[in-house]
């Protein structure tokens, strides 16, 4: 694994409040290569929140949401392992 990251979580960059420890469960799941934090943004959202928002060209885009703010993760998973890790993901959060 290269030398950022840790747990299969990529910690180049910062995290939301409270993400760290789920992106960890989520790098756990069967199938999940690598999890990437990405761009975090405003927002006027409440509360903690992680979904699925589509697949991407090497597997899938999570919005996570905590008070005030919104970052991107993306996860590197196979095709073929994408639609199970989806499920698995939406179940957790």
């Amino acid at each position: 694994m290269p030398r950022h990251f840790k747990r299969g979580v990529k910690r180049e960059h910062h995290f939301l409040k409270g993400l760290e420890k789920p992106l960890e469960r989520i790098a756990a799941i069967p199938g999940v290569k690598k999890v990437i934090p990405g761009r975090i943004y405003a927002s006027d959202s409440r509360g903690f929140e992680i979904k699925v928002s589509r697949e991407t060209a090497t597997g899938l885009k999570l919005i996570a949401k905590s008070d005030g703010s919104v970052q991107e993760v993306f996860l590197v998973v196979d095709k073929e392992d994408r639609e199970r890790v989806w499920r698995e993901v939406e179940r957790l959060f």
